[in-house]
């Protein structure tokens, strides 16, 4: 294995339709007031064999030079590099049968054919208008416009665009901070085909053990092992259960990890390992889990002696904090997490051994805790609105926490002051991170999937054969909802643009970017009022209403609250919303054409809807976790619907004979039920739907749904630059 060449053009360069910007190391489109049009839709991987491209525009590339020079290495599988050239093709909207970018030579490799140019800005005095124009050793016509821009106002758009993508939503920074803030890049470490996530870096920094599950694995992960400085890589468990949240002992002879049963067993068990590392000695069971457990991350203390894993309380059926002793096995429950919250789902120790951080979930967002361990208090230290990181770390010092923060950044936070920063930005997402002894980031880069939103046919309301793409894109699209107005548009929020944001798809083929938010504003749900005219969004801990022309307004957000399950009334007056306050949840009823009166609904219910079609409400209890409905002028009626314990996701949509509702089947998919009132029994509309998200059409005949195709997610380091830490 050799080292893969660093490339990256280091100037503004003109390719094709798109602008490489270097600050960023992305592609992108200027419209022709200089603002950012799109951003080319590449993760890491596929934006340095771009860069590759660029630099060798015009030359015939062998699928070997790709290998060595970008991969690093030469056992990567050509149809990893097929993926490559696909994905950078559909980024690009090049087309294989007339290509103007990408030009395959078969039997030999590819040749870049867009024309590369260097944009030169030419002299101007101040306050003059500055036309940036291609250099003219490039006498290849370019297809594009130039970019007109003043020179002050094309810096402000690389600024600003970054700020768009990236910061979170109450960290506004000036200029001169943005620009204080470092580019930093990963190098990976690993790349097979599939999902390595779930990593730990040993003490000595010479091993590394992550979960990899391959893309026809069945879901499954086993244990991998990797000596970094041999570069040999050995399968730790086998294929019969999934092992995840492995962890070295500090002197890096033993690794704890949870074992997974498909019949919902689960047990946290420990291995002894070989002298060289490299196989494992003995592996016995420390612990059985809770049952219906869902993969967990484990820590070790750093004096060896105890473990501390989110466990599934069997009561409460929430994720809790458990520290279990090594020699003894007796556990002790550490954290309670309050009702609203999912639980607490990974936790690291402090380097000094005294403290916990650990991640609990809220209301579909995370947040980072500090727990005490000395007199087990716990404190919250900051809430992450933007992204949901799957593991943090602590800096080499134990003064704060260092954590994906952001799509491309990685934030930090204070323990003595709990304000969140930019730490960096960087040129990949992470999904969770690690900070080695010497101070390197490890972080699991990549996604679990690429998700579009699919059109396919209800089959207990439609007997025709229907399913095809709403729309499809390298980037992932997240929601789907339609009209409750049959020829009114859906709405998609998608990342075309950079960022998330809601589009409508018209029944012309017609479609028009709604929202056009500044920050990296998460979006976690989309309800359309009653007539189809407004949109009700949720975003981060915010609720806005759009009308169809896209005039946003902010109807709640407030410091200290938590909000949930958006809905809309019947006849449109009235918007009601969950509220969590010290972990209990109220239902808020705000009056349409009086928003600034606001109303507690209930404080026995979690979240309330009413339906557009029939007469009647349906909600959960606080008290008893059951589900209702009421038919007007009549009593509550206790129903049918028994959801997992562990299911996140909730959806529901209520029609006039029944309530169509995700349930939870595994850890990624669900079937989408119905509970028809006829008959007063459940039936299994269509399985699998992935993440628990569905929509249905207004006429009952089509089902949106989320469709995704197998992920790619690498081992990956940022190993200079980080003496910050």
């Amino acid at each position: 294995m050799s080292e893969p060449m660093a490339i990256k053009p280091n100037q503004l360069l003109q390719v094709g339709e798109w602008q490489y910007i270097p600050e960023q190391d992305k592609l992108m489109k200027f419209d022709a007031e200089g603002k950012l049009s799109i951003t080319a839709d590449l993760d890491n991987l596929c934006q340095k064999v771009a860069n590759y491209f660029i630099v060798n525009a015009g030359k015939l590339v062998t699928k070997d030079e790709l290998l060595l020079d970008v991969w690093g290495i030469r056992d990567v599988s050509d149809g990893r590099v097929t993926r490559v050239i696909r994905v950078l093709r559909v980024a690009l909207g090049d087309d294989t049968r007339e290509p103007r970018y990408i030009e395959t030579i078969p039997k030999r490799g590819y040749r870049f054919i867009a024309p590369v140019s260097e944009i030169v800005p030419l002299a101007v005095k101040e306050d003059t208008e500055l036309v940036l124009s291609p250099a003219s050793t490039d006498t290849t016509p370019s297809r594009s416009k130039p970019l007109l821009v003043s020179g002050l106002a094309f810096a402000a758009v690389l600024i600003m665009a970054l700020i768009w993508w990236l910061w979170p939503a109450d960290n506004a920074a000036t200029d001169d901070t943005a620009s204080a803030i470092p580019m930093w890049r990963y190098t990976p470490i690993t790349a097979l085909d599939g999902l390595e996530f779930y990593h730990n870096v040993s003490a000595d920094e010479r091993y590394l053990v992550y979960s990899y599950a391959a893309p026809d694995a069945n879901n499954v992960a086993v244990l991998m092992l990797q000596d970094l400085q041999e570069h040999k890589r050995v399968q730790l468990t086998d294929k019969s259960y999934s092992s995840f949240g492995a962890v070295f002992s500090p002197d890096g002879t033993k690794i704890a990890y949870q074992r997974l049963y498909q019949q919902e067993r689960c047990e946290v068990r420990i291995m002894l390992l070989s002298a060289d590392k490299m196989q494992v000695q003995e592996d016995s069971l420390l612990k059985h889990c809770g049952e219906k457990s869902v993969s967990v991350r484990i820590t070790w203390s750093p004096d060896g002696r105890y473990i501390v894993y989110p466990n599934m309380d069997d009561v409460k059926k929430q994720l809790v904090l458990q520290m279990t002793s090594i020699d003894s096995t007796i556990s002790e429950v550490l954290t309670v997490p309050p009702s609203s919250s999912f639980g607490d789902y990974a936790a690291r120790f402090s380097r000094a051994g005294d403290q916990l951080v650990f991640l609990r979930e809220t209301a579909g967002s995370a947040q980072i805790w500090l727990l005490n361990l000395a007199d087990r208090s716990t404190r919250l230290l900051t809430k992450v609105p933007d992204t949901f990181p799957g593991n943090v770390d602590w800096d080499l010092t134990d003064s704060s926490i260092i954590y994906p923060s952001a799509s491309n950044a990685l934030g930090r936070v204070w323990l003595d002051k709990g304000e969140p920063t930019i730490l960096a930005y960087t040129d990949a997402y992470a999904s969770e991170l690690q900070v080695t002894t010497s101070g390197k980031i490890v972080t699991s880069i990549g996604n679990f999937s690429r998700i579009n939103p699919k059109k396919v046919s209800n089959r207990i309301k439609n007997n025709e054969t229907h399913n095809e793409p709403v729309f499809s894109s390298n980037r992932n699209e997240t929601f789907v909802e339609a009209n409750p107005v049959e020829d009114g548009p859906t709405a998609v929020v998608s990342r075309r643009s950079g960022s998330q944001q809601v589009w409508l798809f018209y029944h012309d083929g017609s479609q028009k970017q709604l929202t056009n938010f500044s920050d990296a504003q998460r979006i976690r749900s989309l309800v359309f009022s009653p007539d189809g005219s407004r949109l009700m969004v949720q975003l981060n801990d915010e609720i806005w209403l759009f009308d169809i022309e896209g005039n946003p307004l902010k109807i709640a957000g407030e410091k200290d609250a938590v909000l949930a399950f958006p809905s809309w009334s019947r006849d449109g007056k009235s918007l009601f919303y969950s509220e969590a306050r010290q972990g209990r949840w109220q239902v808020i009823q705000r009056d349409i054409n009086d928003l600034g009166k606001r109303e507690v609904f209930a404080n026995d219910k979690e979240y309330y809807y009413e339906s557009y079609y029939a007469d009647y409400a349906f909600w959960r209890s606080s008290r008893d976790k059951q589900f209702y409905m009421q038919w007007k002028g009549k009593e509550p009626k206790k129903l049918k619907i028994d959801l997992p314990e562990t299911q996140v996701i909730l959806k529901f949509e209520l029609r006039k004979t029944g309530i169509y509702y995700s349930y939870l089947i595994d850890e990624l998919n669900y079937r989408l039920n119905y509970l028809d009132f006829t008959v007063d029994e459940t039936v299994g509309v269509l399985e699998p739907i992935q993440f628990g998200r569905f929509s249905i059409s207004a006429d009952e005949k089509f089902i949106f749904m989320l469709e995704y195709d197998f992920g790619d997610m690498d081992i990956a380091v940022i190993d200079n630059d980080v003496d910050v830490l």
